[in-house]
């Protein structure tokens, strides 16, 4: 058996030079544990994974994990915390949890000289009757879902600006902030077994064990038939036998003033059944476009921890909690054709769709993950 060893500061010292002590956390600490298997773009193969596909040799597939610990208050001193995961993941064994400043603010939006999305939704050959919705950039928050927003500013070129004023300590802290792997693990990996997180602002430990049905998911298997964004483009994807359902989302830029986006559906993820693997964009949403990025994310099973644990009806204040999440992403450019074959990485996303390369890389964080 291995033994585990801990690259923490012994507890009393450690909660000193932190600056709190046991018992000054007025709310549950609280942890979030995803992991995530990623393919297509989202695999971490850029155009390469793009073309493996369309030459037959498949898409490129990673998996991702991350881990974050938050407090109700700020991390003062010298606040650390690790995660000791089991030897079935390959890694570690002892993951550093680390955090950095934050800004008093959020910067400034995207740009303030308007634009507008046109917001398309359903399974469907054609374009249903009272589509799209037209929504004006500048007062996107509140019109669409936290996701749809999302995707609409990182579609436009403009980047919001950082706020330069003082600094906060951080309350959260993350793997892999810091570390070079990115949060990628070996494609072996599995995180059945037992899970251990130790924090120097806790004098409790946060365990939990988790079995196979919350291990990593299989890649999705996305794929979009036809080649013209002119007609109706047919989608499938593997069913997978964990998962809960399925978001399916497209953008692209007809302008720099004028962001396309489609959705599966309008209602809240999973947007889709389980029990569903197909789906059609109606034809001509992006015919005005040059390319779209079609992004797909498959639910997989979640898992929910607390200390001390809790009888139906009872009402025992948490010391922490802890949520285990499992989902699949998938990715593929839509409507490129030869464009596809001579463009590469980044560049080729961002041709399709400004900001493109940013959308990949913050796909994860999308669906609040």
């Amino acid at each position: 058996m291995r033994t585990k060893t801990s690259g923490l500061l012994p507890l009393a010292a450690a909660l000193a030079s932190a600056g709190i002590m046991p018992g000054a956390l007025a709310a549950p600490v609280s942890y979030e544990m995803t992991l995530s298997t990623h393919s297509g773009f989202a695999g971490g193969g850029g155009m390469g994974g793009m073309l493996g596909m369309m030459s037959g040799r498949g898409s490129s597939v990673s998996r991702m994990m991350d881990l974050r610990l938050t407090s109700p208050v700020d991390l003062t001193g010298g606040a650390g915390a690790e995660h000791i995961v089991p030897e079935a993941m390959r890694i570690g064994p002892v993951l550093p949890l680390r955090g950095e400043r934050r800004g008093k603010g959020e910067g400034g939006a995207a740009d303030d000289q308007g634009g507008k999305l046109l917001l398309y939704w359903g399974c469907s050959a054609s374009v249903p009757a009272g589509q799209p919705e037209v929504i004006d950039l500048r007062s996107i928050d509140g019109r669409v879902s936290p996701e749809v927003a999302a995707m609409a500013r990182h579609s436009r070129q403009g980047k919001g600006g950082a706020d330069g004023g003082e600094s906060l300590p951080p309350r959260t802290l993350w793997w892999p902030q810091g570390d070079p792997s990115g949060g990628k693990v070996p494609a072996d990996a599995s995180a059945v077994g037992e899970h251990v997180v130790r924090a120097s602002f806790m004098p409790q430990e946060i365990r939990y064990a988790l079995d196979q049905q919350m291990d990593f998911l299989d890649p999705m298997g996305l794929r979009a038939g036809g080649g013209s964004l002119s007609v109706a483009i047919p989608l499938q994807w593997a069913a997978l036998a964990r998962a809960r359902g399925y978001n399916l989302n497209a953008v692209g830029a007809a302008n720099e003033r004028e962001v396309i986006i489609w959705m599966a559906s309008r209602n809240q993820p999973p947007m889709l059944p389980a029990s569903q693997n197909t789906c059609t964009i109606p034809a001509g949403i992006f015919a005005r476009t040059q390319g779209a990025m079609l992004m797909g994310e498959a639910f997989g099973p979640m898992r929910s921890f607390a200390h001390p644990p809790q009888k139906a009806g009872e009402r025992k204040p948490p010391i922490w909690t802890a949520r285990v999440r499992v989902n699949s992403f998938d990715s593929a450019l839509l409507g490129m054709g030869d464009m596809a074959r001579e463009a590469a990485g980044d560049a080729a996303a961002d041709s399709v769709v400004p900001g493109g390369a940013t959308i990949m890389k913050s796909l994860k964080g999308l669906f609040g993950n």
